[in-house]
């Protein structure tokens, strides 16, 4: 559990900046994109200094149990383990394990930066000045967004590397801080979203409807951890598909 020291107090003044209305916007032209809120930009920097406060660890194992639901799959959750070099165990809701079969390909655990996969052990090598850090991921605001997001989920990245991450976030556009919220499981955090162009097919592979999707994320603002991830796309009568992050963090074993 962290205390609330100085480095909350950004992040907290953008979410109480939200509830009484003085938020700032600044007036930008992104190309088409809304520039990032003040307040999210904030937002961010605050939980830049929450994460780099956070112990490194160096642990055996990293543990991802999350919680899906969506139109595809229906609502699951699942538990996997993986170790530096990788490998990835499942885990049943019973307990069983199930080791990661000898040479099997596409079964190595990697996150993507840029036009690259790494691995854990890459993960450590990556620069943690948010600029360097920043060149390595796509020029296009979207894609960026995407892999740091994907990254800041369930990846292993140490408390520098995700400080980094979050910097970058607060300097890429189209962010707004929406405040205080609950996730799924009732947890309290604070939820920032992003509304983009997106596309969905009615049938055919041709048959394309342009439309926009949000994407909603919840963040512990204690930990600088993610709580939820939602995605909603306009146009579309479903619910949005979610990822409640139930567990994320080291293991010395698996079980």
């Amino acid at each position: 559990m962290f205390a609330r020291p100085r480095r909350l107090l950004v992040a907290a003044a953008a979410v109480a900046a939200i509830a009484t209305g003085a938020v700032a916007y600044p007036v930008l032209d992104m190309g088409g994109e809304p520039a990032a809120t003040a307040s999210a930009s904030q937002f961010f920097e605050g939980m830049a200094e929450v994460a780099q406060d956070a112990p490194a660890t160096t642990p055996a194992y990293w543990k991802v149990r999350v919680e899906t639901d969506n139109q595809d799959d229906g609502r699951r959750t699942d538990t996997s383990y993986f170790d530096r070099e990788g490998r990835v165990w499942t885990v049943d809701a019973d307990g069983t394990a199930h080791e990661p079969p000898a040479g099997e390909a596409g079964k190595v655990k990697k996150w993507p930066v840029g036009k690259r996969w790494l691995t854990w052990p890459q993960l450590e090598k990556l620069p943690t000045d948010e600029k360097t850090l920043a060149a390595l991921f796509p020029k296009n605001p979207n894609s960026r967004f995407d892999q740091v997001t994907i990254m800041l989920e369930d990846s292993p990245a140490g408390p520098d590397l995700r400080a980094a991450l979050f910097r970058i976030l607060a300097d890429t556009p189209g962010m707004k801080l929406v405040g205080d919220v609950r996730d799924s499981r009732g947890r309290a955090g604070v939820a920032v979203e992003i509304t983009r162009k997106s596309w969905y097919t009615t049938g055919g592979e041709d048959e394309k409807v342009t439309t926009w999707a949000t994407d909603r994320y919840i963040v512990d603002p204690d930990t600088g951890l993610l709580l939820e991830t939602l995605h909603k796309t306009r146009s579309q009568n479903t619910p949005a598909d979610r990822y409640t992050w139930l567990v994320v963090g080291p293991a010395d074993h698996i079980g």
